[in-house]
């Protein structure tokens, strides 16, 4: 079973750093999570084709891809303008742990 977790963003996201440790968080579960820039071909394909809603582009996205299957991840923002990891983490490890 092919699992992957891809973050798609750019240097001045201000979420970054918390990006950076849930990867690192990822990858220490065994899934694997890959960060890409907006400007790479094969991101922007991803976004296009799966990360428009109501004609806007949020930064950053969030995939997890399963078996072939792609899943744009939503998350929170708390109201000191960071990612809500832990939340993430386990809608995250729901979804690649699901049996569909």
């Amino acid at each position: 079973m092919i699992r992957k977790v891809i973050v798609i963003t750019k240097d001045w996201d201000y979420l970054r750093s918390d990006l950076e440790l849930l990867c690192e968080r990822l990858i220490k579960s065994n899934v694997e999570c890959e960060m890409r820039d907006l400007d790479d071909t094969e991101s922007r394909q991803l976004v296009i084709r799966y990360g428009i809603e109501n004609g806007i582009v949020r930064i950053p996205q969030i995939y997890v891809i399963k078996d072939g299957n792609i899943k744009r991840m939503h998350y929170e923002v708390t109201r000191d303008a960071r990612l809500n990891v832990d939340s993430l983490i386990i809608n995250i490890m729901n979804e690649v742990c699901s049996r569909e």
